[in-house]
C-alpha cells in the first residue's frame, strides 16, 4: 500500500476541489490498515480533521436500517415479502394497489414506486430561519414531526411508477421501514440502532440526532462555497459559507440521521464484511441479500440491494454508498471478497467525496473500475435500444423542482442537461441503454428511467428519486 501516493492524492483532491478538511479511513483484510485527518474541522479556528472528527454522515445511515430490518427478519417478527399495511393499519398512499402491495423488500431497493414524495424536502426546508439557529417552537404541529405521523401522512403520496417496476430514490420509503423497526421490536429506532448495532462494534462516537454531533467537541462545522443555501447560517469562515443541519431529524433518522467517525465507520464496514461470526448478528444469507442485486438497473449487471450499491469490476462485487446533506460529502466503499474498504468524510457539499475513495481504492489493491474517472465505467449495454430513432422518443424538455431539464442526442448517446439535484448547478448526464426505457449514467452508474402511461406516451423519466415531468 503506497500511503504516500495516497496521501499525495488526497492533497490534490482536497486543493482541485477548495475543500476544507477529510476524514479518511482505510480496511485492508478486515483490520484498520490506516485512518487521517486532512485540513480542517473549524476553519476559523484552524481545528484539523482528526480519524475521530464526527460527521452527519446522511445516507449511509441506510445501510444501518437495512442490517436492523434483517435482524428483525432472523427473529421472525419481520416478512420483507409481507405488504407494510399488515403491520402498520394506517400505511397508505395516494394508489389503493400500491398501499395494498408495498412492502418492506420495495422500501429497502427503492422500487416502492413512490420516489421522493416531497415529505422530506418541506421537513427539511419549510419552517427553517436560515440565520437565527434554534429549536422550532411549533415543531410538535408539523404532521411530520413523528416517524408515526409522517406514515400516517403519506396518504397524498403519488406514484411515479409502478411498485416494482422501476429503481426510484425514495427516503420516505426508509423512514417507513425505519418506524416498522421500532414498532415490531417494541424499542425506539434511536435506541435499537444503540443496542443491536453501535455497542456490538463498539463504535463510541456514533450518534442519532444532530444535536450529539453539534455537541461533540472534535465535530467538524459544513461549509459551502455558495452563500445562497437555506442553511446558510449568515456565517463566514474565510471563504466558505458555515451551513447549519434542521434542529431536528428524527422523523428521516433512518433514511439519513445518523453521526460518526471514520473510524467508527470502518469497524462497521469490517463486520458487513464478516460472513462468518459478525457483531451485526446476521448469518451470512442476511449479509449477502443486504449487499446482492436486489433491484437490477435493467441487464447491466448492477443495481441497489439493501442500502447499498451494488457493482461488478470484472466478477469482483463491490458495494458502495454516498451520503449528502448540506455542507457534507460522504461515501464508504468496500469489496468483501478481499476484505477491504474505504470511508471518505468530507465537510462541503459541493464535493464528490466517492471520486476520491474510488481512487484511494485503485491505490490500495490495483485499478477497480477504471484507471482515470474521466473514463466510462463497463457494464452491459443493451445496444438495441441505441438507435436514433428509438432515443428520439425521449426527447424534449422536462420540469421538475430545480428547472427546466433538456433531453438531447449528442455524439449517439441520449443526454440530459440539468440542474442538479441540490444546488441547482448544471450538470451533463450521459445516458447508454440497459433495458427498454431504462439508462445508466456512463460515469456514475446512476439509473435514469423513463415512464409510459397507459397508452405509451412518455410522461416523466426519474432521475435520484425526483420525477422530471415532460413539457
Amino acid at each position: 500500500m503506497n500511503i504516500n501516493e495516497i496521501e499525495k492524492q488526497i492533497m490534490n483532491f482536497m486543493s482541485v476541489n477548495d475543500v476544507p478538511g477529510i476524514s479518511v479511513s482505510m480496511v485492508h483484510n478486515n483490520e484498520i490498515a490506516y485512518q487521517k485527518g486532512f485540513g480542517y474541522r473549524d476553519v476559523l479556528n484552524k481545528k484539523p480533521v482528526t480519524p475521530k472528527t464526527v460527521w452527519p454522515i446522511a445516507s449511509i445511515t441506510k445501510s444501518f436500517t437495512a442490517v436492523s430490518a434483517l435482524q428483525l427478519v432472523e427473529q421472525d417478527k419481520l416478512d420483507l415479502n409481507k405488504p407494510i399495511k399488515k403491520y402498520l393499519p394506517y400505511f397508505s398512499v395516494s394508489d389503493k394497489y400500491a398501499s395494498e402491495s408495498i412492502n418492506s423488500d420495495l422500501c429497502l431497493k427503492h422500487a416502492s414506486g413512490l420516489g421522493r414524495t416531497g415529505h422530506q424536502d418541506r421537513y427539511r426546508e419549510e419552517n427553517y430561519n436560515p440565520l437565527i439557529i434554534r429549536p422550532q417552537p411549533n415543531r410538535e404541529h408539523n404532521i411530520y414531526a413523528t416517524r408515526k405521523s409522517l406514515v400516517e401522512n403519506l396518504y397524498t403520496a403519488k406514484l411515479q411508477s409502478n411498485p416494482g417496476q422501476f429503481f426510484s430514490y425514495c427516503n420516505e420509503g426508509y423512514a417507513t421501514v425505519g418506524h416498522l423497526i421500532e414498532v415490531l421490536s417494541d424499542i425506539k429506532l434511536e435506541d435499537y440502532f444503540s443496542q443491536n448495532i453501535f455497542m456490538n462494534l463498539d463504535m463510541r462516537q456514533t450518534y442519532t440526532n444532530f444535536d450529539a454531533w453539534r455537541n461533540e467537541d472534535d465535530r467538524t462545522y459544513l461549509y459551502s462555497n455558495q452563500n445562497n443555501s437555506p442553511f446558510y447560517t449568515g456565517i463566514d469562515h474565510e471563504h466558505f459559507s458555515v451551513l447549519e443541519l434542521s434542529q431536528d431529524y428524527q422523523t428521516f433518522l433512518s433514511a439519513g440521521g445518523i453521526s460518526t467517525t471514520a473510524n467508527d465507520l470502518s469497524l462497521y464496514q469490517i463486520q458487513t464484511m464478516n460472513f462468518k461470526d459478525s457483531k451485526l448478528n446476521l448469518h451470512s444469507e442476511s449479509l449477502n441479500k443486504i449487499q446482492n442485486v436486489n433491484m437490477p438497473f435493467g441487464n447491466s449487471g448492477w443495481g441497489y440491494g439493501y442500502g447499498y450499491w451494488v457493482s461488478y469490476a470484472d466478477d469482483i462485487k463491490v458495494i458502495k454508498h454516498s451520503g449528502g446533506l448540506p455542507g457534507v460529502s460522504t461515501f464508504s466503499i468496500m469489496i468483501p471478497s478481499e476484505k477491504s474498504g474505504v470511508v471518505v468524510l468530507v465537510n462541503k457539499n459541493e464535493v464528490k467525496s466517492g471520486n476520491l475513495a474510488e481512487i484511494i481504492l485503485n491505490i490500495m489493491r490495483g485499478k477497480v473500475f477504471r484507471e482515470n474517472l474521466n473514463d466510462p465505467l463497463k457494464f452491459n449495454i443493451d445496444d438495441k435500444f441505441s438507435s436514433e430513432n428509438i432515443l428520439a422518443e425521449y426527447l424534449g424538455k422536462y420540469e421538475f423542482r430545480q428547472g427546466i431539464s433538456e433531453v438531447i442526442i449528442e455524439n449517439g448517446k441520449l443526454c440530459i442537461n440539468t440542474p442538479s439535484r441540490l444546488e441547482a448547478v448544471p450538470e451533463k448526464l450521459i445516458l447508454v441503454p440497459v433495458i427498454e426505457d431504462s439508462f445508466m449514467n456512463l460515469y456514475d452508474g446512476q439509473s435514469v428511467s423513463f415512464v409510459r402511461n397507459d397508452v405509451g406516451k412518455i410522461t416523466h423519466f426519474l432521475n435520484g428519486g425526483y420525477s422530471y415531468i415532460k413539457i
